[in-house]
């Protein structure tokens, strides 16, 4: 059963309560636990778990201590929902910062836009000790100039406006604010993490594991039996990191809109569609392919005048509507009844191809309420108007190996991927536990290899294998600069740390596994040394991958204990 979170105000407004569910309890108290050590924390979870409910709970607990609460939204409307949100279960007032909105200096909670506060005027209408908390929602994007600009105002001080300023290293200042970042989608693309900035990642909470909680519907993947050639497009800058130009897209799908509505059509005649596409001309002409095809087509896009009324129109439909977009409706958007996604925007960035699929999966409202074990809840889910979602995605012929489709939703390394694509299966996770276990058994005997060499420096492949990173293990280049040679620099880190830089030739292999490094130390997790020991001691790597680096120090301790004793004992 959830528990119920009892709030006591320091003002006079009523006491309230709401209820959390069991995992979000778990992370709210991960999140307390981890910033009596950590300044920066993130919080992992499933689009549709209830991420801005979790954050309310917390700016509750945080004015209960005499703190107050920013939260950040890189979206008016997110601004005003969740504002409304927090305002609705809390009982707390919370005050807006955006265009015209000014918020109270005494407000407990302010909810802000991302680009109302990158304005200098803005941000430093606020000391930059005026919060205890900031919590960055939709944090995918504290990396980026804007977010980053106001998260390190608020962290780190005033200073950080200065031209020329670097971050301090962790330990070396007093932070203001405890910042808390939650997303749905952490990955960014190839040369960035969000490790660069949070120190420890307090929850996860994947699309998968809710699914088997009874919390959100389960996917069915389908394939339209349409073919639409990819091959030879460039890639460039785009909000999603490195991917497909828009209007390289939209010239291949153009010819074939209408024979793409039509499968739509024919496949989702009685679901509630959103589609995504990757321009607003090739959703405007996909929408009145719909509406010739028998269904009821929307388009809508940030042009339009009328966004506000077609998205109620939307939301007032039933079945046989397809909702035609251009990446308006990636971020923050509920639509619970919708049961069917058609992803016909190729992408490389699998963060936005989850955010695509993230639209529809989420239960109907009421379904799941009070019911108190997973079994109950998948059972309700399988009985009601919506038991699962169906995700469309045109046939790609592309020659990437990047290219996101629903086989991302079950791993997220490229070669499991490969290896149930060429065995022609479904999608499932079954199949990627299969094609997991091949794949890595063909990296232990490759690792096997290389057993034999010095043990004062760590073979990469065996460090990547101990780990779990399939992908780092079986890094390809795809740029020029993953193409160039390591360089000086990294040699000397990468030896620092014991590694063996002989197989390390190129600079993106290198920038991988410093990245890796850096973002175990920040975790403060097994250093290579200790992954390295524990390997030869015999023990469970995937085990010792998840090891402090004080746990690791026990473990090694009471083996090294326990091996000696046993000798002791058997040569007397």
């Amino acid at each position: 059963m959830t528990d119920i979170l009892e709030i006591e105000w320091l003002d006079e407004a009523p006491a309230r309560a709401f209820a959390l569910r069991d995992y979000q309890e778990k992370w709210r108290a991960a999140a307390a636990e981890d910033r009596k050590t950590f300044s920066r924390i993130l919080v992992v979870a499933a689009t549709g778990t209830g991420k801005t409910t979790y954050f309310a709970a917390v700016a509750a607990d945080e004015w209960a201590k005499g703190g107050r609460t920013l939260i950040l939204e890189n979206r008016d409307k997110l601004v005003r929902q969740t504002a409304a949100r927090i305002r609705a279960e809390t009982g707390l007032e919370a005050d807006i910062e955006m265009a015209g909105d000014h918020a109270s200096p005494f407000a407990p909670v302010v909810v802000a836009s991302v680009q109302t506060l990158g304005r200098d005027s803005r941000l430093t209408g606020f000391s930059d000790g005026h919060f205890q908390l900031v919590v960055a929602d939709e944090s995918h994007h504290a990396l980026s100039k804007s977010w980053a600009k106001v998260l390190n105002y608020f962290h780190y001080g005033a200073q950080s406006l200065a031209e020329g300023w670097a971050a301090p290293m962790d330990g070396a200042y007093t932070p203001l604010s405890h910042i808390l970042g939650v997303t749905a989608t952490p990955e960014l693309n190839s040369k960035q993490t969000l490790a660069e900035f949070y120190q420890k990642e307090s929850a996860s909470y994947p699309y998968l594991q809710a699914v088997r909680d009874g919390w959100l519907v389960k996917p069915e993947m389908r394939c339209i039996p349409l073919k639409i050639d990819l091959k030879g497009l460039r890639t460039g800058r785009t909000p999603n990191g490195s991917d497909f130009k828009a209007e390289d897209l939209s010239e291949r799908l153009i010819p074939v809109l209408e024979a793409l509505a039509k499968q739509v059509c024919d496949q989702a005649r009685d679901r509630k569609t959103i589609c995504f596409l990757p321009s607003v001309e090739c959703a405007r002409i996909f929408s009145a392919a719909v509406n010739r095809n028998g269904l009821k087509g929307i388009f809508v896009s940030g042009e339009c005048l009328d966004v506000d009324e077609k998205t109620e129109d939307y939301v007032r439909s039933g079945p046989g509507t397809v909702l035609s977009n251009c990446c308006l409706y990636t971020e923050g958007a509920d639509f619970p009844d919708t049961s069917c996604i058609v992803v016909a925007r190729a992408t490389k960035s699998v963060g936005f191809y989850k955010q695509m699929i993230g639209r529809g999966t989420r239960v109907l409202p009421g379904v799941v309420d009070g019911l108190p074990t997973p079994e109950l809840r998948r059972a309700a889910i399988a009985a009601s108007a919506k038991p699962n979602l169906l995700i469309l995605d045109p046939l790609w012929i592309s020659d990437r190996i990047d290219l996101c489709d629903s086989y991302d939703l079950f791993t997220d390394k490229p070669e499991v991927k490969q290896k149930m694509k060429e065995a022609g299966v479904q999608p499932s996770e079954e199949a990627a536990r299969e094609a997991e276990r091949d794949f890595i058994k063909a990296l232990e005997k490759e690792a096997r290899k290389h057993a034999r060499k010095d043990a004062r420096v760590i073979d990469p492949l065996a460090w990547a294998v101990s780990i779990g990173d399939a992908a780092l293990a079986n890094w390809v280049p795809e740029t020029a600069w993953d193409s160039a040679p390591i360089t000086a620099g990294q040699v000397d880190f990468l030896r620092k740390q014991g590694i063996d830089t002989s197989q390390i030739k190129y600079k993106g292999l290198a920038s991988k596994i410093i990245g890796r490094v850096l973002a175990r130390i920040k975790l403060g997790l097994a250093t290579v040394g200790q992954l390295s020991f524990m390997r030869q001691l015999g023990l469970d790597e995937q085990t010792c991958a998840t090891l402090t680096v004080k746990e690791a120090t026990t473990v090694i301790d009471q083996t090294l204990h326990a091996r000696r004793k046993h000798i002791y004992e058997h040569t007397k």
